[in-house]
């Protein structure tokens, strides 16, 4: 008996039990992961986002330089409008 209190087969109660809790846990971990983590699909979902947002700040700036050839725009002003698209 150790500790006066507890024996051998309590002993190993308590260590089974603790071994099924930690198994219950890192299982909860995993899931919680798991969903939480991006799939490829909405990697691929971004990169299709950031071209077309890259391709449309090239049409706004081709249609501001068109602008600007005509006369329509000063150079001063097709400047500010390309750092409003550029960001």
């Amino acid at each position: 008996m150790i500790l006066g209190v507890i024996g051998p087969w309590q002993i190993i109660a308590i260590l089974v039990f603790l071994a099924i809790l930690a198994g219950v846990v890192l299982l909860i971990v995993f899931i919680v992961r798991s969903t939480s983590k991006p799939s490829v699909e909405n990697n691929d979902k971004l990169l299709e986002e950031k071209k077309s947002q890259d391709k449309d700040k090239f049409e706004v700036l081709e249609r501001l330089n068109k602008l600007r050839e005509s006369g329509a725009l000063t150079d001063e002003e097709f400047e500010a409008e390309k750092k409003k698209v550029l960001g």
